[in-house]
C-alpha cells in the first residue's frame, strides 16, 4: 500500500500447527458448573501499561522510563495523557518485533514514527491530540477510564494477559477462536487468507450442542488491511455475515456453508435483547464497531461507555447470577508496555494487554498475576463443556479459574454509569459472604 515503506520480508515461518489427535476432554474445575454463560468482550489496541500502568498494586510502569524521539531528538518519558483520542502506532508483526527488541521493550517510540496515513504516505507528525506519535508513551487512569478502574477494584484485573500472537487484529481474533491462525501472522508479509480449513471453537461447540453466538456491532472499522496505517478510519463496513479483520468466522466453510451456524452471527443489538430476556447463549463473543472500539482514532471514553452498557445489560438481566464476563483488547496498538512477553513459539506471545473478569463469583479487588493469553478463554470453555482442545496452545493454557471463588455467595450487580464520564472512582467495595 505504501510505496515509501519497504515490504518487510521474513525468514520462513515454521509449519502451520496441525490439530491435536482426539483425546479425553479436560475436566472442569470444582465449582465451574455454576457458570452457565461465558461472555467474551474484545476491544481494540491498548497495552496494559497504557490503561493500568499506574493502577495500585499492578505490575505497572517502572520509574524513569524514557526514549529519544527520532524526529526532534527530545527525551520522551511516560506521562499522563488526558486526551480522549490518541494516535497510537503501527502494530503489525515487524512493529511488534521492533517494539519488543529481544526483551528490551525499547522500540515503541521509533516505530510510532513509521506509521503511515491512509494515502500511503508517511504520517505527518503533529503535537495535537490524535496526531502525536509521542502519545504511545502516554497512560490513562481513573480520570479518563473510571469504569475500567472500578471493574478492576470490584472484580479481577489480570496484569499478565498477553496477546496470543505478536501482530495485529486478524491473527489475534483467529487465535481467540482457534488457538492458531493457520500460520497467518502479518498483513505485510502475507496475503490475507480468503478461507480457513482448521478447527475453531464454535464448530466444536455446535457438535456438542452448546449454544453460542458471535455478536458484531455494525459500523465502520478503523483498522485497515495494513496495520501500519494510523490516524485514519477505514471505509470498510462490517456486519455479522461479513468476513473482516474482527470477524473471521464467515471465512470458515463449516460456518459459511451451514445456515444454522451462520445465523448465530448476529448484530450486537440482539445481545442487549438476549441479555434482557434471559436468553444469553452459553458462550458468546461481542465485537465492537470502530466508533466504540478504542482503536485510535476512536475515543477511550466512548469505548468505556459501550463496554459498560454491555456489562450493565447482563447485570440487569436474569442471567447475571450464572455469568462470567471476560474483557480484553486484541493487541497493544503500538502503545508502550514494559513487560517482555513470554516466547512460547514462533508466533507469540505478543505484547501485554489488559484483562478483566467480572462475575458474581469473581474475587473482589484481586490482581491475578498468572500468565494468560486468548487461549485461556478457550481453555475455560473447553473445561466447562467437555470440549477437546484444538492445538498445543489451548491444551497448555491456564484456564483463569484463579479469578473465581465459588465458595462465596453470588454477589449483587454493581451498575455503573454507561456514559463518557462513567462513575466516580473508587466505588465502594461490596460485602462478600
Amino acid at each position: 500500500m505504501a510505496a515509501c515503506q519497504p515490504v518487510y520480508t521474513p525468514n520462513p515461518a515454521p509449519a502451520v500447527p496441525s490439530p491435536l489427535p482426539a483425546g479425553p476432554p479436560p475436566e472442569a474445575p470444582t465449582g465451574l458448573a455454576k457458570i452457565e454463560h461465558f461472555v467474551f468482550i474484545m476491544q481494540e489496541n491498548r497495552s496494559f501499561d497504557s490503561y493500568f500502568g499506574t493502577y495500585p498494586g499492578a505490575d505497572g510502569l517502572p520509574a524513569g522510563v524514557s526514549f529519544r524521539d527520532p524526529h526532534d531528538g527530545s527525551i520522551v518519558g511516560t506521562y499522563h495523557d488526558t486526551n480522549d483520542v490518541n494516535r497510537g502506532g503501527p502494530h503489525d508483526w515487524d512493529n511488534a518485533q521492533a517494539d519488543i527488541d529481544n526483551g528490551k521493550m525499547d522500540g515503541f517510540l521509533a516505530e510510532s514514527y513509521k506509521g503511515i496515513a491512509a494515502n500511503g504516505q508517511l504520517f505527518e507528525p503533529g503535537n495535537t491530540p490524535g496526531k502525536d506519535p509521542k502519545d504511545i508513551m502516554g497512560w490513562h487512569d481513573f480520570q479518563e477510564i473510571p469504569n475500567y478502574w472500578n471493574y478492576a477494584r470490584l472484580y479481577v484485573l489480570q496484569d499478565h494477559m498477553f496477546e496470543s500472537v505478536a501482530s495485529y487484529s486478524l491473527p489475534a481474533h483467529l487465535y481467540m477462536l482457534a488457538a492458531q491462525s493457520g500460520g497467518y501472522y502479518s498483513a505485510r508479509r502475507q496475503a490475507r487468507p480468503t478461507t480457513y480449513n482448521f478447527p475453531e471453537i464454535t464448530e466444536l461447540l455446535a457438535s456438542n450442542k452448546i449454544d453460542w453466538k458471535y455478536y458484531v456491532t455494525s459500523g465502520k472499522l478503523p483498522d485497515t488491511e495494513d496495520a501500519h496505517v494510523v490516524g485514519s478510519i477505514s471505509q470498510q463496513e462490517q456486519d455479522p455475515d461479513k468476513y473482516t479483520l474482527w470477524n473471521p468466522l464467515p471465512a470458515f466453510p463449516k460456518v459459511q456453508d451451514n445456515p444454522a451456524l451462520r445465523n448465530r452471527l448476529q448484530d450486537t443489538a440482539q445481545f442487549y435483547k438476549d441479555a434482557a430476556d434471559g436468553k444469553l447463549p452459553q458462550v458468546s463473543w461481542v465485537i465492537p464497531s470502530g466508533a466504540v472500539s478504542e482503536h485510535p482514532p476512536a475515543g477511550v471514553r466512548e469505548g468505556m461507555a459501550y463496554v459498560t452498557g454491555l456489562v450493565n445489560s447482563i447485570m440487569q438481566g436474569p442471567d447475571w447470577d450464572s455469568t462470567a464476563i471476560f474483557i480484553s483488547w486484541d493487541d497493544w496498538g503500538g502503545f508502550y508496555d514494559h513487560v517482555p512477553p513470554p516466547k512460547i513459539d514462533y508466533y507469540g506471545l505478543g505484547i501485554r494487554v489488559p484483562g478483566l473478569v467480572i462475575s458474581p463469583y469473581a474475587r473482589q479487588g484481586y490482581i491475578d498475576r498468572n500468565v494468560y493469553s486468548f487461549e485461556s478463554w478457550l481453555r475455560i470453555v473447553e473445561e466447562r463443556y467437555g470440549i477437546n482442545p484444538m492445538t498445543a496452545r489451548d491444551t497448555s493454557a491456564l484456564d483463569m479459574i484463579s479469578a473465581f471463588d465459588f465458595n462465596q455467595q453470588p454477589r449483587a450487580p454493581v451498575i455503573l454509569s454507561a456514559t463518557r464520564e462513567g462513575s466516580p472512582y473508587p466505588q465502594p467495595l461490596q460485602t462478600v459472604r
